[in-house]
C-alpha cells in the first residue's frame, strides 16, 4: 500500500523543465487546464429529480449539508501571485491521467493560500509525501462553494490550526477521505487557509493543485457511463477555475499559464478540462474495457501552445513529449486513423497508434524510428 501510493503520487508529479524568465531552465514538479467563455450561470435543471434545490439541503458532489447558495464566483485572490512561478492549467496529460485540476508552481520557499470566496471546509486529510519530497507531511482540502460548487486544494503544508484541529493527527499512507465533517469550517473570502512549500524534492520547483467543479457544467465524454457509474464527479464537473476570478486578477493568471514543458503561454486562456474527441485519438484510453472505476489510464492530449502533445503513463515510457518541428507531431484530435509518434528527447523509441473504433485503440511500442506498419509490442486500450 505505502510502495504503491508514493509511486503514484511520485508519477503525478512529473519533473520537466521549466523556461526562466532570465532564459535558462531549471526542473519542475508539473501538474494540467481552460474555457474561453466566463463562468456558466447556475442551471438548477441539471439536478436529478432525487436531488435538493440549490440553496438547501445536501451538497450536490459532497456528503454533507448545504443551507447558502453561491453563484460560485471569486471575489479575492488564491495566492500572492508575487510567489508563483508559473501555471500549469487543467486539462493536460500528466502523470497517469487528463488532470481535472491545474497547478501553481511556487517561486521561492512557500506560497500563502487563501479562500477567493466564501466557502466551508467539508472534507480533508493529512497524509504522507514520498520520502524524496521536501515536505514529509501534506494536507488534500474538499471545500464546499454554497450547494453547487466545490473546490480541491491540496499540498498545503501548513494550513491554519481550525483545520488541523478537525483532521487526523497522524499521517495516512495515501489521500483517502472516509469521512465528513459534522461542523463544517467557514471560511470567508480572503482569509487564510494555510501555507505550502508545494510538492516535489529541495532542489526542484515545487507545486500545489487547485481545483474548482460545477454542477451547472456536465462534461461529455467518449464513454460517459465510466464516469457516471464510478461517480467521477471531479471529471464530470471540473471546470477551470480561472475563468471564475474577477479581473484582473484573471488576466494576471492567464499571463503565467505554460504548457507541460515550461513554455509561456499567456494568451492562451482557459480551456475544457476533458480532452476526449470521438473518433480521434485525443483524451483518457483505459486498460480495462469496462470498469467501475477511472482508475489509472493512458491520457493523450495536445498542450495549450498548438504545437505540442503529451502522451503519459504507457508501459515503456511514463511521459511523452511531442511537438513541431519533430516531423512525427500531429495534433492528437486531427488523428482518426493510425499514427506513429517519437518524442522530442528520445528517439530510441516510436509509440505506433491505431484506432479500431471510437472504443478501442491499439498501441505498438518497439525501438528505433517509426515503422509504415504497426508492429512492436501490442497494447490494447479502451475508452
Amino acid at each position: 500500500m505505502k510502495t504503491s501510493r508514493r509511486t503514484r503520487i511520485v508519477v503525478g508529479a512529473l519533473l520537466v523543465a521549466v523556461t526562466t524568465s532570465c532564459g535558462g531552465s531549471e526542473s519542475a514538479v508539473r501538474g494540467p487546464g481552460p474555457t474561453t467563455q466566463g463562468p456558466p450561470t447556475v442551471d438548477q435543471t441539471t439536478a436529478s429529480p432525487e436531488e435538493p434545490a440549490s440553496g438547501s439541503g445536501r451538497h450536490k458532489f459532497l456528503n454533507t449539508t448545504c443551507t447558502e447558495n453561491s453563484d460560485g464566483n471569486f471575489t479575492s485572490k488564491i495566492t500572492d501571485l508575487e510567489t508563483i512561478h508559473s501555471i500549469f492549467p487543467p486539462g493536460g496529460a500528466a502523470g497517469h491521467e487528463i488532470k481535472p485540476h491545474s497547478y501553481f508552481l511556487i517561486k521561492g520557499e512557500r506560497a500563502a493560500v487563501y479562500a477567493p470566496i466564501d466557502m466551508e471546509l467539508s472534507q480533508g486529510s493529512f497524509y504522507k509525501e514520498p520520502e524524496n519530497f521536501l515536505a514529509d507531511n501534506t494536507y488534500i482540502l474538499h471545500f464546499a462553494v454554497g450547494c453547487d460548487f466545490a473546490m480541491s486544494i491540496d499540498h498545503i503544508t501548513d494550513p491554519v490550526d481550525r483545520i488541523k484541529a478537525v483532521l487526523n493527527t497522524e499521517p495516512r499512507e495515501d489521500t483517502r477521505m472516509d469521512f465528513f465533517l459534522d461542523e463544517p469550517v467557514k471560511f470567508k473570502a480572503g482569509e487564510l487557509i494555510g501555507y505550502t512549500i508545494g510538492a516535489g524534492p529541495e532542489e526542484f520547483v515545487r507545486s500545489w493543485d487547485f481545483g474548482y467543479y460545477s454542477a451547472a457544467v456536465t462534461n461529455e465524454y467518449v464513454n460517459q457511463e465510466r464516469r457516471i457509474r464510478s461517480y467521477a464527479w471531479k471529471q464530470l464537473h471540473a471546470v477551470c477555475g480561472f475563468d471564475y476570478f474577477p479581473e484582473p486578477i484573471k488576466s494576471e493568471h492567464f499571463g503565467l499559464f505554460t504548457t507541460r514543458m515550461g513554455k509561456p503561454v499567456p494568451d492562451a486562456g482557459c480551456r475544457n478540462p476533458n480532452r476526449d474527441i470521438a473518433g480521434t485519438l485525443s483524451g483518457s484510453w483505459f486498460f480495462k474495457p469496462d470498469s467501475m472505476s477511472v482508475e489509472p489510464h493512458v491520457a493523450i492530449a495536445g498542450d495549450i501552445d498548438g504545437v505540442s502533445m503529451n502522451f503519459v503513463n504507457l508501459a515503456s515510457k511514463p511521459y511523452v513529449s511531442v511537438s513541431a518541428p519533430n516531423p512525427t507531431y500531429i495534433d492528437p484530435a486531427k488523428v482518426t486513423d493510425r499514427h506513429c509518434y517519437m518524442d522530442d528527447a528520445d528517439s530510441s523509441k516510436y509509440f505506433f497508434f491505431v484506432i479500431v473504433d471510437d472504443m478501442t485503440l491499439d498501441v505498438y511500442e518497439g525501438n528505433g524510428p517509426c515503422p509504415s506498419e504497426p508492429t512492436g509490442t501490442k497494447t490494447t486500450l479502451y475508452r
